[in-house]
């Protein structure tokens, strides 16, 4: 009655929907929803090196609003067969509405961060299991920000406030494991922490790969990200993500 191609998407569709009924269901009254998604495309040049591209939207407040813009490059090197390098920059553009101590006054701005990472990634296989760890040195920097503000409850403008430029290192630990299930379905499940002074926050991811062709592939994944350090005051995250893969 339905042809393969037909039962995939069927089979994708039914999946989005569980992700979204799961985070829906799971999420606590402070929790906050959104979406993540993600175009990429990515060039082997030999057996050893690769290149890849990304452009990456958020969605955050329930998906009410823009969380962050960003694009990105990154090169990649084949050590040995079980170890392999990266590096890479991303450019990116935030979403920020901050109020001030008093609460009487916001702003509510965009602004540019540039970050770069090394990483090392170590990656076995038993039988369909492939079980990876990827250890990662990454630094941001945001410069310098002047923003308007204005007047809690109002559209009045109330002067502009300088938000200094300020650089930051983290290192972020992601164990993973992946099952090739099919020739088509990859699901995997990781666990993602960053860590600074102090553990700042983790992440975890389970969904699958859906590889339709050689050239083509689609990722659906379900993210929740839990803040863990005292001064963070964002708050617990559910996530839907959707990526599309082109390989060249």
């Amino acid at each position: 009655m339905f042809n393969n191609r037909t039962k995939q998407i069927m089979r994708l569709t039914a999946a989005l929907f569980v992700m979204i009924q799961l985070s829906l269901t799971s999420a606590h009254a402070s929790d906050d929803f959104g979406m993540w998604g993600s175009l990429n495309a990515e060039k082997q040049l030999n057996d050893r090196w690769g290149l890849g591209a990304e452009v990456e939207y958020r969605s955050r407040d329930n998906m009410k609003s823009g969380d962050r813009w960003s694009f990105g490059l990154e090169g990649n090197y084949q050590i040995t067969g079980w170890l392999k390098a990266s590096a890479g920059y991303t450019l990116l553009d935030d979403h920020h509405y901050k109020e001030n101590s008093k609460g009487t006054m916001y702003s509510d701005y965009w602004s540019i961060r540039h970050r770069f990472n090394v990483s090392l990634t170590g990656s076995v296989s038993w039988g369909k299991f492939t079980f990876s760890l990827r250890e990662r040195w990454q630094y941001s920097y945001r410069p310098e920000k002047t923003a308007q503000q204005y007047v809690i409850g109002t559209d009045a403008e109330a002067g502009e406030k300088v938000y200094s430029g300020k650089g930051k290192n983290v290192w972020r630990n992601r164990l993973q494991v992946k099952m090739k299930l099919s020739q088509v379905f990859r699901p995997f499940v990781n666990a993602e922490s960053t860590v600074s002074k102090e553990l700042e926050k983790m992440r975890y991811n389970f969904g699958t790969e859906l590889h339709v062709d050689k050239h083509h592939s689609f990722d659906i994944k379900y993210i929740y990200q839990h803040m863990c350090g005292e001064d963070n005051d964002e708050p617990d995250r559910h996530v839907i993500g959707l990526g599309y893969t082109y390989k060249f």
